[in-house]
């Protein structure tokens, strides 16, 4: 049963890619040059930053699409114990992001959706933690654990665009 699943999705795929490749001969690339804002989760998915980008967004088919982005994420959200105690929390990047979607509806709409992977590098300041608390001994107390430099990592994503109007898809 599992040779008849992967079977087809391998056959699912090669359609797709077919199909792909059919509807661009029909239809040109159209290179796309987009800004975004909007939330992202950072580290191990528990930390909430704002992220803004532009990027470079062409179609590679109908169903593809490449992402070439320079972006910002940044948050600062200290914690505070009882009202008094304040551990420092927060994180600065500058990244280059690549990226590729997968868009099961097409490209080029409207409302796109998308799902894509891909990698990025930058810099990155960030202040935070790897225990704090309140001791009877040493009262309130933090143990830092802040890094400043170069990054490299991998991006999953799911994304929902809204054009302003189908002359700018």
């Amino acid at each position: 049963m599992e040779f008849s699943y992967s079977t087809l999705a391998v056959a699912s795929a090669l359609g797709f890619a077919a199909q792909a490749q059919a509807q661009q001969t029909a239809s040109p690339v159209n290179p796309l040059w987009r800004v975004g804002v909007g939330g992202s989760f950072n580290g191990s998915g528990d930390y909430p930053v704002l992220k803004a980008h532009m990027e470079y967004a062409p179609l590679l088919g109908a169903h593809v699409r490449s992402a070439s982005r320079l972006a910002y994420i940044g948050n600062s959200d200290p914690i505070v114990l009882d009202g008094v105690f304040r551990v420092p929390q927060s994180y600065r990047a500058a990244n280059l992001e690549q990226e590729f979607h997968w868009l099961p509806f097409g490209g080029n709409r409207a409302v796109e959706l998308g799902v894509g992977g891909g990698g990025f590098v930058g810099y990155a300041k960030s202040e935070s933690y790897t225990m704090y608390g309140r001791s009877s001994d040493r009262g309130y107390f933090s143990v830092p654990d802040n890094y400043k430099g170069v990054q490299v990592g991998y991006i999953a994503s799911l994304y929902l665009d809204f054009a302003l109007n189908q002359e700018r898809t």
